[in-house]
């Protein structure tokens, strides 16, 4: 994968972090969660693979876990891209006793692998038009072209 996207992945990683809740669009987990990246993954995982669509014009799949270890109600969401797994909400699951770093680009994943089973769909931007997702976006995109304008 390209380094730009990967620093890109990672900075964008690091705005939503700086958010407050109040920043995000009422109607995303980001809103509601109990503090990023808890309970982000879905919309942090739409929120990269529009990105990469929309601005880079690679196409991605969503996928959904479940079934981590001893709970099997556990989900999670990832991203992949050029078949690479691209996470950046994995180290919610640190207070677990995992040691996950903020983020994760790499063709294999131990954790990922943990999952019993997995649901995908592709990233599109029509299924992402009614949500509070482009707008988040938008905000980071934002913040992301007032940093680079200030160097």
């Amino acid at each position: 994968m390209n380094k730009d996207i990967q620093k890109d992945i990672y900075r964008i990683r690091e705005i939503l972090a700086g958010f407050e809740k109040s920043d995000f669009h009422s109607m995303t987990s980001f809103h509601f969660s109990s503090g990023f990246p808890a309970g982000c993954c879905g919309d942090a995982t739409d929120l990269l693979g529009l990105y990469l669509l929309k601005y880079h014009g690679l196409d991605s799949v969503y996928v959904c876990g479940s079934g981590l270890g001893d709970n099997s109600n556990q989900t999670h969401a990832w991203l992949v891209c050029q078949g690479y797994i691209i996470d950046i909400t994995a180290d919610q699951f640190n207070d677990d006793g995992y040691d996950l770093p903020s983020v994760i680009i790499d063709k294999q994943s131990l954790f990922h692998e943990l999952f019993d089973e997995t649901t995908s769909r592709p990233i599109s931007i029509e299924y992402l038009k009614g949500t509070g997702i482009p707008s988040v976006l938008t905000k980071v995109l934002s913040v992301m072209q007032k940093r680079e304008s200030a160097l």
